[in-house]
């Protein structure tokens, strides 16, 4: 072989790659959209944040974390309760967020460990982090008790004293009023059972004391923390998505009979359908500038019909091929296949386009016309997806 032929079986063979890539991006786009696929790993994230290793599921570290979230974590439970999070997702199934920002998680954290009976926020903190005791509820009703035991000695005494009746009355109402703002200070919603795990504790614990009781520095030392999650957390989905495509590749190749070492081993041979599929690529990029991000499936299904059927003219069948027996090989050929295509489209656009640029910048001597009739250049521009 030439070393244009051994381009053109590269460039054949990546054009063949992005077309199935393109099919499993619509795919995978339409099922992870189904599922609120990227909700589902936000609450994997969060819950990694705000969980102990005992409460955190290894379940929602997995592939099928796209499709199903548990988390037990009372922490987390509370986070997607608070009103701030919880109607920023649409009412039904999955009503959970997609993206969360920094200064919403920090702020609405926060408004969690305020929580308490104390009248300021550094004291609640302090107290729900454990650095000062919880405030002491019985105090301030044996106080209260104990005023109005004293009304009731001033207003029944025998010589009736207005100005001390009138000073126990108003001690009485300030131990209320007291009582009430101290009440206030609990959950305005049902989040029964809030508890924060050791771990996480001790966490945001030396977060709290380096902030030196600051709000606002602890604040923003938590939305770093978060915003070093969210990278992380974006690294995971794209983990659990390549895997997921792969096995949808697989599925892919095994249905349209994508078999990379056939195809491979027939471009080497086939000088006709070698030439029909560079030409082919070429009009789809001259159709394409920019790689499709919005096809349907219906309209990637037509393409890929009609590709197969200029194949079939040259005796190769993509697709279910009851003349041809499967074998191991064939298998193996799947596999690879599988994986290039889970390396994803925008991989195999960029290449084609390199690789195109490569042949293009090679001087082709002429030569007769041997594709056969109706497969000039212009009949072999099928109409592009996207």
């Amino acid at each position: 072989m030439t070393g244009l032929a051994v381009l053109d079986v590269f460039i054949s063979l990546v054009f063949i790659y992005l077309l199935y890539s393109l099919l499993a991006m619509t795919v995978i786009e339409s099922i992870t959209s189904a599922f609120s696929s990227r909700s589902k790993n936000l609450i994997t994230g969060i819950d990694r944040l705000l969980a102990d290793d005992q409460l955190s599921n290894w379940f929602n570290h997995t592939v099928a974390n796209l499709f199903w979230v548990k988390t037990t974590n009372p922490l987390t439970k509370a986070f997607y309760a608070h009103p701030a999070i919880k109607y920023l997702g649409h009412k039904g199934l999955n009503s959970k967020p997609s993206y969360i920002g920094k200064d919403r998680f920090g702020s609405t954290l926060i408004d969690l460990l305020r929580k308490g009976a104390y009248l300021d926020d550094v004291s609640n903190i302090s107290a729900t982090l454990d650095i000062i005791p919880e405030y002491d509820p019985s105090l301030l009703a044996s106080k209260i008790r104990d005023a109005e035991i004293r009304l009731k000695e001033v207003s029944e005494a025998d010589t009736e004293d207005k100005a001390e009746i009138e000073a126990a009355q108003e001690q009485l109402d300030h131990l209320r009023r007291e009582h009430f703002q101290r009440k206030g200070k609990t959950n305005p919603w049902e989040i029964e059972g809030l508890s924060i795990g050791s771990e996480t504790k001790y966490q945001l614990k030396n977060l709290w004391q380096q902030a030196a009781n600051d709000k606002e520095k602890f604040k923003a030392l938590i939305e770093n923390w978060y915003e070093e999650q969210m990278d992380r957390i974006a690294g995971w989905y794209k983990r659990k998505v390549t895997l997921l495509t792969f096995i949808v590749g697989f599925v892919i190749a095994g249905f349209f009979n994508v078999d990379t070492i056939s195809l491979t081993t027939e471009l080497v041979s086939n000088d006709e359908m070698r030439t029909m599929l560079v030409e082919s690529a070429s009009a789809y990029l001259a159709e394409h500038p920019e790689i499709p991000n919005s096809t349907t499936l219906q309209e990637q299904q037509i393409y890929l019909d009609t590709l197969s059927a200029r194949m079939a003219k040259y005796n190769y069948v993509l697709g279910a091929d009851k003349k041809k027996p499967y074998t191991p090989w064939t298998v193996l050929g799947w596999l690879i296949t599988a994986y290039a295509i889970s390396l994803g489209a925008p991989f195999w656009f960029d290449l084609l386009n390199k690789l195109m640029q490569v042949r293009n910048s090679v001087k082709i001597p002429a030569k007769g016309a041997n594709a056969g009739d109706g497969d000039s250049p212009e009949n072999l521009t099928i109409k592009a997806v996207g």
